[in-house]
């Protein structure tokens, strides 16, 4: 947002590079985790429509103009029952995981794209793609409600000590607002970016 003000020409040209990145990147989050529900015995994905991938039944639209000017937003959820997945709470948790994962592997993507293509402005597009991608999948690794990486965790808490996080559910879009706005989740979002970076670095 402070971008918009400071430099108009710089923040306009970096939604240019970031929205095709944004859509992509939330469309193909949502369509996976739909995929591995489907895939472990849960019909409710396939029966709202969300095993596909286009965008619309996907985005949000203030989602993603929350992650516009803030550095994270949301899209659609995929609505699941728990219940009906192989493993129970295993099974959960491989959903959960099956988002971020496909943003990891979008990101590594984009990044072998815009090293193997000369300079100019389609390798942006690649490039940003990379990045938005890395940030994606790094926010919704984070064990705060309602991200993924809570979904993750869960699995791991005993039932008798499940309680003492609980409350983190109601109050997990707070603590994402706070962090943001100390400036805590940029850095921690940036370095784990970076240090993604330098391993695709190596890599490619």
């Amino acid at each position: 947002m402070w971008g918009l003000l400071q430099d108009p020409r710089s923040w306009l040209l970096g939604l240019i590079y970031t929205l095709p990145a944004l859509v992509l990147g939330f469309t193909l989050h949502e369509f996976s985790h739909a995929f591995a529900a489907v895939r472990l015995g849960d019909p409710t994905p396939r029966l709202e429509g969300r095993v596909t991938l286009n965008p619309s039944a996907h985005i949000d639209w203030v989602g993603l103009l929350l992650f516009v000017l803030l550095g994270w937003g949301y899209a659609r959820p995929v609505h699941i029952q728990p219940g009906n997945l192989k493993g129970r709470k295993w099974g959960e948790a491989l959903v959960a995981l099956a988002g971020p994962l496909s943003n990891f592997l979008l990101a590594a993507a984009c990044y072998a794209l815009w090293d193997a293509l000369p300079a100019g402005s389609w390798s942006g597009f690649f490039y940003y793609g990379a990045t938005v991608n890395l940030t994606l999948c790094f926010l919704n690794l984070l064990p705060v409600p309602p991200l993924d990486g809570f979904s993750i965790v869960r699995v791991l808490i005993p039932l008798r000590s499940y309680r003492a996080v609980a409350w983190l559910q109601r109050y997990g879009i707070v603590i994402l607002v706070v962090l943001s706005l100390v400036g805590v989740l940029g850095r921690v979002l940036g370095a784990a970016q970076a240090a993604a970076m330098r391993l695709f670095a190596r890599i490619f």
